[in-house]
């Protein structure tokens, strides 16, 4: 009995320990398994948490390289400006009125009239009211008002513009723009100019992206698509342009091929008959100084390219003759013909010349005759040798000046800037459009007037009359076929350019900037 009794004890002791060591194991099992599950759950969180990060830093990375600036928000930088409702006044000058020179119409305009540059410039005036808390107005009414505030001292007017007299503009009536609080270096400002017209570290003038009369003014080219494509379809002229083929001689090549002698009497003349000559190229008496410009040549250059070089007289330059030689083979085709702008307008309106060269805004002259498809074209290269294609601007140009009678240098600084800033991202691609589309006819057109428009020589020995006299003769010699006498006449003029340069020099020394 006593046996049998332990014996039950004992298989029940070992059964239980069994199922405590079976439950035992399945517990460390669950335990086990729960941890790695929780491992794997904090793990996956964790993992779906940083790509969760990582795409909203993404996100913010693309928003941030997709934002494009329009113009119509402020400019990175001058977030905080406030003007307190300021009205910047300019007087403009109106010096044809007949012939759409009007500066007043770059500053202020009335209101939308559904003209692409008039509109681009309301809209400019307009984003700056709402954004800066201020006015633009012009004054066009002669200068009279504007001379008087100057003289008193009363500082109502912010700038002036004008055509570039150097002599007359150098005084302690004008700011030396370059010691404002302005980066002249950025896009919206015109490098060419701030580089050939700065002399000892000194300029009283600015030229950017509001300066559009300036760039009306300058010397192009431009063709009839029609009578070119009758003749050199499949020839990609803009391409000529790109890979700088675009010289005199081939100018040449073109005018061979096209030129057309209607009834036979070996000669090429304008007419607007059905029997009219076909011309290679038309131009006035004043497009001869910018054949010698477009072959690179100077009348004035500087000692060194920043803005304390000072003037250097270089009208006995290397390759002058070369260029005057160079022009003059241009000019002396037949096909080429010297009249006025009324009839080179018209050549070009009814298909009778293939190149006009003159300046950029007289293209509006044009734009609307019936059936003409026009293209843009920068000045051909005296040689493919150059460094690039220039551009003279007509004694038309105008630019800004500041009046010391507006005493507040830091605000001018601050609304030039931003007047260049939003002109350049609201007016200038206006106007490039207006190329492509209304005065021309294609795309490239918008891109030929880009590459102009950043190769213009503001050279003071024509601008301010440094080398007038010189200027004159440039002509002569290449409408008088007289290359030989270059060097005579550029080393005779040189006198007359080196005093003027001197003049200059001494006057601006005079001038205290120290602002």
């Amino acid at each position: 009995m006593t046996k049998r009794l332990l014996s039950l004890i004992l298989s029940t002791l070992l059964f239980i320990s069994v199922v405590l060591f079976v439950v035992s194991c399945s517990s460390s099992e669950k335990t086990e398994t729960t941890a790695k599950e929780t491992t794997q759950t904090t793990e996956t969180t964790t993992s779906s948490q940083q790509t969760e990060t990582e795409k909203q830093v993404t996100t913010e990375e693309q928003t941030t390289e997709e934002v494009e600036l329009t113009g119509r928000e402020k400019m990175p930088g001058y977030e905080d400006i406030d003007f307190g409702g300021l009205t910047f006044l300019i007087n403009a000058t109106v010096s044809d009125p007949a012939e759409n020179w009007h500066d007043d119409k770059t500053i202020w305009v009335e209101g939308i009239t559904n003209d692409s540059i008039n509109d681009a410039v309301w809209e400019r005036n307009d984003v700056m009211h709402k954004l800066y808390n201020c006015n633009i107005e012009v004054d066009s009414s002669g200068g009279t008002a504007y001379d008087a505030d100057v003289a008193a001292g009363s500082g109502r007017y912010i700038g002036t513009t004008h055509c570039y007299k150097a002599l007359a503009i150098a005084s302690d009536k004008y700011y030396n723009v370059l010691k404002l609080n302005v980066d002249f270096t950025q896009d919206w400002w015109d490098q060419d100019f701030f580089r050939d017209l700065s002399c000892d570290g000194k300029l009283f003038s600015m030229c950017g992206a509001f300066s559009l009369i300036a760039k009306r003014a300058v010397w192009i080219c431009y063709y009839n698509k029609n009578v070119y494509d009758s003749k050199f379809e499949g020839i990609d002229i803009y391409q000529i342009v790109r890979d700088k083929q675009w010289t005199f001689d081939r100018m040449i090549d073109f005018i061979d091929k096209i030129k057309y002698d209607a009834n036979g009497d070996s000669t090429y003349t304008f007419s607007e008959g059905a029997d009219a000559d076909i011309l290679g190229y038309m131009s006035t008496a004043h497009n001869y100084r910018s054949l010698y410009f477009a072959g690179g040549c100077r009348y004035i250059t500087k000692s060194s390219n920043d803005y304390n070089g000072h003037f250097v007289a270089s009208l006995v330059d290397p390759n002058g003759q070369e260029t005057i030689q160079a022009a003059i083979n241009l000019i002396s085709n037949d096909g080429y013909l010297e009249s006025g702008y009324s009839n080179c307008d018209k050549a070009m309106a009814n298909g009778t010349t293939l190149f006009v060269s003159n300046v950029l805004g007289q293209l509006i002259d044009v734009k609307d005759a019936e059936g003409l498809r026009l293209g843009v074209l920068p000045m051909p290269m005296a040689t493919e040798n150059q460094d690039g294609y220039h551009h003279l601007p007509d004694n038309h140009a105008t630019f800004l000046s500041i009046p010391t009678s507006y005493a507040d240098i830091s605000t001018a600084s601050e609304f030039l800037t931003l007047f260049a800033y939003h002109s350049y991202m609201l007016v200038y691609p206006a106007y490039l459009n207006t190329y492509k589309y209304v005065y021309a006819h294609d795309e490239e057109s918008g891109e030929m007037v880009d590459i102009i428009l950043n190769s213009i020589c503001y050279d003071p020995g024509y601008l301010a009359n440094f080398a007038d006299s010189f200027n004159g003769y440039v002509s002569t010699m290449i409408q008088q076929n007289k290359p030989g006498q270059y060097v005579t006449a550029a080393t005779r003029y040189s006198q007359q350019a080196e005093q003027k340069i001197d003049e200059y020099r001494e006057l601006i020394s005079k001038i205290d900037d120290n602002y």
